[in-house]
């Protein structure tokens, strides 16, 4: 956000410039600038300082691109975040195994040669014969509908995931982003601090200077200058922290783009959303009810995997010495006496009623989440909008009268001081404020699904 150069005017600097001007016409005139410089209109209070452009990240001064608002923010990050890419990964990991479900056991093709190397008497007997075979494992009692029953939920459950990643990613960037724009707007805000408490200083050194005011008000003046200045340097790092884990977000290495600023107090009232229905729409719940599908599907599967596959072996056998060929046919079929897929029934069966619980136990957390995050949406806007409208301008107003009092010799230096801290603290509770409602939009917002993009099918991947 490129900061807009307001010139506050400026008040006397030196004795020799005051000498200059009548004594009589020195107190209002005093007067007159401190108060041109406290009743600035509010609008300008965003733009003003112009220290906060000569401060920020040097990639977002070498950006040729402008600004990034949070709509475009949001889209580059669903585009190139590297988690989310995961996400896609799975998906398409699950397609294959989907595939892969539907899959039936292939034959096996067998050779084998009879009575090789034989003695002479036993050839004679039994002469030498090859057998040329093919058996085939058939699966019965619906083996593989259930695994393409359990592979479908798998899908199911994996693309859930993905969508349920693309909201969290969604609302870890909205926050991000306001942290950065309300990191911004505290550099603004010490920035604007900093230079107050160059001018205050000044005020008072000429009050001093001229043995109206006791040289105490001008070391607390100058004391209050140097903690300015800490501050200012102190948000200028934390908003470096700010847009460095933005970018990585976005999926950059460094974050290379200016923000807008106007977003950060841009807020409207909220509506509070009823949490079962809000819920229902969000891949959370849906994916509990598809991990319960699938648990069922699996303990269809463990009792079909019960029941023993049968064998079939179809052959040829060619006899050399006869010169001649038979055909034969056998089946296997293996007895379920020492295996009957027992323990893995009882494991299936316990795992049915483990997701069910496991399910309620979801919903009413997500619900409590919603709740809270409701009410934390709402105290914000109520905790912003009371700033904007009550609280600041009366602080503002506060602060003008005591420092033209000051400068009329009707108030000490303290009043000016404590109306001044009164002021920034009211001020950086707004941006707080305004902060604290977009991060409770976002998490209410992610809750009930409100911004859930459409995805694309990842596909399957090439493998070499």
């Amino acid at each position: 956000m490129r900061a807009v150069r307001q010139r506050m005017p400026r008040s006397f600097e030196s004795k020799e410039y005051a000498m200059k001007i009548p004594r009589q016409r020195l107190i209002p005139i005093f007067a007159l600038s401190l108060i041109c410089s406290a009743v600035m209109p509010a609008s300008f209070a965003i733009a003003k300082d112009s220290q906060m452009a000569s401060s920020k990240p040097k990639a977002a001064k070498e950006e040729a691109g402008g600004r990034l608002s949070l709509d475009s923010a949001v889209a580059k990050a669903l585009a190139q975040s590297p988690r989310l890419q995961a996400f896609r990964s799975g998906v398409a990991a699950a397609a294959g195994e989907r595939r892969q479900a539907g899959a039936r056991q292939n034959p096996e093709v067998s050779f084998s040669k009879q009575n090789f190397a034989a003695g002479p008497a036993y050839k004679v007997l039994s002469p030498g014969q090859n057998v040329y075979g093919v058996s085939q494992l058939l699966e019965i009692g619906g083996k593989i509908a259930a695994r393409e029953e359990v592979a479908d939920k798998g899908l199911e459950i994996a693309t859930l995931d993905h969508q349920a990643a693309a909201l969290d990613l969604i609302r870890d960037v909205t926050v991000a982003y306001a942290d950065a724009v309300a990191a911004d707007e505290f550099v603004r805000l010490a920035a604007e601090q900093k230079t107050l408490a160059q001018e205050v200083l000044a005020s008072v050194s000429t009050r001093v200077d001229a043995a109206a005011a006791p040289q105490i008000q001008k070391s607390r003046a100058d004391v209050e200058r140097h903690a300015a200045s800490v501050a200012f340097d102190n948000a200028k790092r934390n908003r470096e922290i700010a847009y460095k884990y933005l970018a990585t977000l976005l999926g950059d290495e460094v974050g290379s783009f200016t923000l807008d600023s106007k977003a950060l107090f841009s807020i409207t009232k909220p509506e509070s959303p009823a949490a079962g229905d809000a819920l229902k729409s969000g891949p959370d719940l849906r994916r509990q009810a598809s991990l319960q599908d699938q648990a069922k599907a699996r303990l269809h599967l463990e009792k079909a995997n019960a029941i023993p596959n049968p064998r079939i072996d179809a052959g040829l056998t060619r006899i050399p010495s006869a010169n001649g060929q038979a055909l034969l046919i056998g089946v296997a079929l293996p007895i379920p006496v020492l295996n009957a897929n027992r323990g893995n029934i009882q494991r299936a069966r316990s795992d049915v009623l483990r997701a069910e619980q496991e399910s309620r136990q979801a919903e009413l957390v997500l619900g409590s989440e919603l709740t809270r995050a409701s009410q934390q949406l709402e105290n914000a806007y109520l905790q912003a909008t009371t700033l904007k409208n009550n609280i600041l301008p009366s602080a503002q107003k506060a602060f003008a009268l005591a420092r033209e009092g000051y400068g009329l010799g009707r108030f000490p230096y303290l009043e000016v001081l404590d109306a001044q801290r009164s002021l920034f603290e009211v001020k950086r509770q707004h941006v707080a404020a305004s902060r604290d409602y977009h991060v409770a939009r976002a998490a209410v917002e992610r809750l009930t699904a409100t911004n859930l993009p459409k995805l694309q099918n990842p596909g399957e991947p090439h493998v070499e």
